[in-house]
């Protein structure tokens, strides 16, 4: 799949333009701070997707505005579709082929993007909030209507954690959020252990090419709901029963998968700890490249990959491998840069460069 066209109107610093796309290799180039990751966080907002920088949609809009739009053309196995997004306090509204769609997720699958930014690199080190939203995220890529699931989840969350901080609450007041957070937790620690499964799979074999020395790569769910002879969903309620003097007490839910975590190892040390930043970058990279395997194998479709300022982050030997990796197969692949590009990147057959300046985007 990929965009053949993208359509902004008050997005960020950019001026309100048409861009047309190369369904192959693209380059964004331009100095820091004229729009190139505005555009193409324009792109990814088209997958249905919060944005990979941002979730307030406030800073989405031209400085002083209150709404913008992002509009473009995708062409996918089954056709060709046009998809917008426009923001105003509040909402996000979807359009397809012009008409409005009743929710946002009515355009989950219709574009699959897997975006690699500087923060990422996080991705590692960072809290496990952002491990479980990397999950979470490419989950919903090969399953769409997964995102129900975690939404009724966080329904039932936010309604237990009302009722908690209530006075005097009881024991029976929570039973009916706590069956509710077992059957879609249950699914979601199902799902998040075969995923992190599929994943290790396809991530191993790129690390093995990143790092051979370093030791093999390892992923692992870190939760408290995976116990032995047991299903995901009678686990949470046996957690959720022991810990319900505790979370009355706290006024606060304790147990669920909202707590789980991704363990990254290598060789057996866990890199949350303990991998330095060349190992962090291998493993950032590993994974990526594991997601975008397995969204192929899955859909039959390579998503389009977008990659913000990689060259800042990547020694060229690294950078070197991932060009080869992603450039090995037909794909959309759109990169952005303050140089000119390089190496593999530079030689690709009919590579489509474009330059930013104050906004405004011409071809080079």
């Amino acid at each position: 799949m990929f965009v053949s066209s993208v359509k902004v109107y008050k997005f960020r610093n950019l001026a309100d333009q048409q861009v047309a796309l190369s369904s192959g290799a693209v380059f964004i180039t331009g100095l820091n701070g004229n729009g190139k990751t505005n555009l193409l966080e324009a792109i990814y907002l088209l997958t249905g997707s919060r944005s990979f920088r941002t979730n307030s949609s406030a800073e989405l809009y031209h400085f002083g505005d209150r709404e913008c739009s992002v509009f473009g053309t995708v062409t996918h196995a089954l056709g060709t579709e046009e998809l917008g997004v426009i923001f105003t306090p509040g909402e996000r509204a979807a359009y397809l082929n012009g008409n409005r769609l009743d929710s946002i997720t009515e355009l989950l699958g219709r574009l699959r993007a897997v975006a690699f930014s500087p923060s990422d690199l996080q991705l590692v080190k960072g809290a496990p909030a952002g491990r479980r939203k990397f999950l979470d995220r490419h989950m919903v890529d090969l399953q769409p209507g997964f995102l129900k699931i975690l939404m009724g989840y966080q329904r039932a969350l936010a309604n237990k954690s009302a009722i908690l901080k209530q006075q005097g609450t009881g024991y029976q007041q929570l039973l009916p959020w706590n069956e509710l957070l077992a059957e879609y937790g249950g699914k979601i620690v199902d799902n998040r252990r075969n995923f992190i499964e599929s994943l290790m799979d396809k991530a191993t074999f790129f690390h093995q090419q990143y790092a051979p020395t370093d030791g093999e790569l390892s992923l692992e769910l870190e939760s408290d709901l995976v116990k032995d002879g047991m299903s995901a969903d009678d686990a949470i309620r046996s957690e959720l029963e022991q810990a319900a003097p505790r979370e009355m007490a706290l006024r606060s839910p304790l147990v669920g998968p909202h707590r789980d975590d991704l363990k990254i190892t290598i060789g057996g040390v866990d890199c949350r700890a303990y991998a330095s930043q060349g190992q962090t970058r291998s493993v950032v990279l590993s994974l990526k490249l594991g997601v975008i395997e397995m969204i192929e194998g899955v859909t039959g479709e390579a998503p389009v990959v977008l990659l913000d300022d990689v060259d800042s982050e990547l020694d060229a030997g690294r950078s070197e491998r991932l060009f080869a990796a992603l450039l090995s197969k037909p794909r959309q692949l759109i990169v952005t840069g303050t140089a000119a590009p390089q190496g593999q990147l530079g030689q690709t057959p009919g590579l489509q460069v474009i330059r930013v300046e104050r906004g405004l985007v011409a071809q080079s």
